[in-house]
């Protein structure tokens, strides 16, 4: 067993064992020591940068709060949904690169949550760009006191910081070709 496994959730382990295959990538050792260092990595980034951003964590989301959210899949992917505008949210999915199952990203507005945010499920959207993500790890919101405009501006900038980083932590430790 290595290093890394004891300190993956095992959840993660498990999810990044399951869907190697559907990333398109090799299934052995090398690949899955490289998706779990770049995995690392990323929830550190994310955590890390969330934070600075002034983004506050929680494990559920309601559906019909107004305010600006994001999350992070078990398999590396980010979800930007922006605050309820005129009783509807614009949603960016982004795959961060090395998954060849789903496109590198899609862009949507007009879109609803289907379902309440919830750490290890999927979310679910009415209109989206996707119907269903893998189950999410981490689930960051913004805080309450800012406004629509200022919450629209924090989750762009802090997806564009994300994925920035998680490119780069993708060409140091996961491209495997």
């Amino acid at each position: 067993m290595s290093t890394l496994t004891s300190v993956i959730p095992p959840a993660i382990e498990k999810h990044l064992e399951d869907v190697i295959k559907t990333f398109g990538l090799n299934n052995d050792g090398e690949t899955m020591e490289r998706l779990r260092s770049g995995w690392l990595e990323k929830e550190e980034s994310f955590k890390s940068q969330m934070a600075n951003l002034g983004l506050e964590e929680t494990d559920y989301f309601d559906r019909n709060d107004d305010r600006g959210v994001m999350a992070l899949t078990y398999s590396g992917s980010l979800i930007s949904i922006g605050p309820m505008t005129d009783g509807d949210r614009k949603v960016e999915y982004t795959s961060i690169g090395f998954r060849r199952d789903v496109p590198d990203s899609l862009t949507k507005e007009g879109c609803l949550l289907a379902e309440d945010l919830e750490l290890d499920r999927g979310v679910v959207f009415d209109g989206g760009p996707i119907q269903k993500t893998s189950p999410v790890y981490r689930i960051v919101v913004c805080p309450e006191d800012l406004s629509i405009g200022a919450q629209e501006d924090i989750i762009d900038q802090a997806t564009t910081m994300i994925i920035d980083s998680f490119e780069g932590i993708n060409q140091d430790t996961i491209i495997l070709d």
